[in-house]
């Protein structure tokens, strides 16, 4: 064999591929920890450095719009270097973006810097999940993806656990974590991560085949029937972090001020989204795998309908932790959308197509002003009450989607090069 001749990814042995998954989900915990922290350390951001919750929220936005434009730029990086030299590229960004903010004082100093964290992060999201796709198979990819996508309720968890270590005074010990992370994550990408440039990867088949050297391009995402496909996702992705953000964006205002239940109990459902988001990338992960992506549709509607029933439901704690339980399980359904939008383009056009979920949050910017404009003449629950409508619409498109796993009963001949886009029958 000529020593230049690519590998085939499914020649790579067990032991090689857990190391890769293993370092794609300490990536993922890395970005996903960096994506909270503003959330979790807004109170000493006004008590230590004098900025205003205004301030807090801009900078939310910032790193949001950096989010955006990451994800429409990456995806060319990582098809004219590949995965691994982006998500090294992409991580030392994100680690000295936030070990700057150590250093930085002062509301626009922060701004920039948060930018930088949401450019950064949308670098590793695209160069992580596309290497994800490029390297294992489809039969496996929707339970390994969901699982790497619940790195976002342990990045929760670890905040939670390494503020109360070091309590308020030392709330900059979460940012040295947060620099550090994706310091390692460079250092493990550059030393053990392979070059998905030079193997013949996955594409539609549970056996590789595919060569990785081509390049992509948005024009290609933009022609032909391949614009239907771009766009629908771009709307899909809109919709679930629209509906997020019109419910669980005010789950504690509502809860606090309309129901009238106390911090502690507050708290709790927070936990209680956690937990159940968790559980439910493990379960919506084996069904996408067993019985196909568009099956997973079906939780959007039922996260519809556990919406609509506990802003009816009476103000019994036990019937609404129920509830809310359920509406987590069944948000997590989306976990598996990295994977799906690869799948739906060619080997070239993953890093595009994976990178929609995020640019969705173009459609979602302004879900928050919304339903505060709408309570501000009426009960904050029917400013609420579009979320079910949004997940409604959601599971639509999603259902009219094309099938791509092969062994699902809902394939119907789907071919990601032949961008056969319309809807299933």
């Amino acid at each position: 064999m000529d020593a230049r001749e690519p590998r085939r990814a499914d020649s790579l042995g067990r032991w090689r591929r857990l190391g890769i998954y293993t370092i794609l989900l300490i990536a993922s915990l890395a970005y996903n920890f960096s994506f909270i922290l503003i959330d979790y350390i807004r109170p000493f951001l006004v008590r230590d450095l004098g900025m205003s919750l205004s301030d807090t929220a801009l900078l939310y936005t910032a790193q949001g719009s950096g989010v955006i434009l990451g994800s429409f730029a990456w995806p060319m990086l990582v098809s004219r270097l590949g995965s691994r030299t982006t998500l090294a590229a992409a991580a030392l960004g994100l680690a000295a973006a936030t070990g700057l903010n150590l250093v930085a004082d002062g509301f626009a100093a922060w701004a920039l810097l948060r930018f930088g964290v949401g450019l950064s992060l949308a670098g590793s999201f695209v160069a992580s999940m596309t290497m994800l796709a490029n390297f294992f198979p489809p039969r496996v990819r929707g339970r390994l993806l969901t699982a790497n996508m619940a790195m976002f309720s342990i990045a929760l968890l670890v905040a939670g656990s390494v503020g109360a270590a070091v309590g308020e005074s030392g709330w900059r010990a979460l940012l040295w974590v947060a620099a550090i992370a994706p310091l390692v994550v460079a250092l493990l990408t550059i030393l053990a991560l392979p070059n998905d440039q030079r193997f013949l990867v996955y594409a539609d088949e549970n056996a590789s085949g595919d060569a990785n050297v081509a390049r992509g391009t948005w024009r290609e995402m933009l022609t032909g029937r391949r614009r239907y496909l771009t766009l629908a996702c771009l709307l899909l992705a809109g919709l679930n972090f629209s509906g997020y953000q019109f419910y669980s964006g005010f789950i504690t205002t509502y809860l606090m001020n309309v129901r009238r239940f106390d911090a502690s109990v507050t708290g709790l459902f927070v936990t209680i989204d956690g937990l159940g988001t968790l559980a439910g990338s493990l379960f919506w992960g084996y069904v996408a795998d067993r019985y196909g992506r568009r099956v997973n549709a079906a939780g959007f509607a039922c996260a519809a309908v556990f919406i609509g029933l506990f802003l009816v439901a009476p103000a019994t704690a036990p019937l609404l932790y129920a509830l809310e339980f359920g509406y987590a399980v069944c948000l997590a359904a989306a976990n598996c959308w990295a994977a799906y939008f690869a799948e739906l383009f060619p080997v070239r056009l993953r890093p595009m197509g994976t990178s929609l979920f995020h640019g969705g949050h173009v459609i979602s910017l302004f879900a928050p002003l919304v339903v505060a404009t709408v309570a501000q003449h009426h009960p904050l629950a029917v400013g609420m009450a579009l979320a079910p409508v949004t997940f409604v619409v959601a599971a639509l498109i999603w259902w009219n989607l094309p099938e791509t796993l092969q062994s699902s009963r809902l394939y119907r001949g789907f071919r990601a090069e032949a961008a056969v886009a319309v809807a299933q029958r």
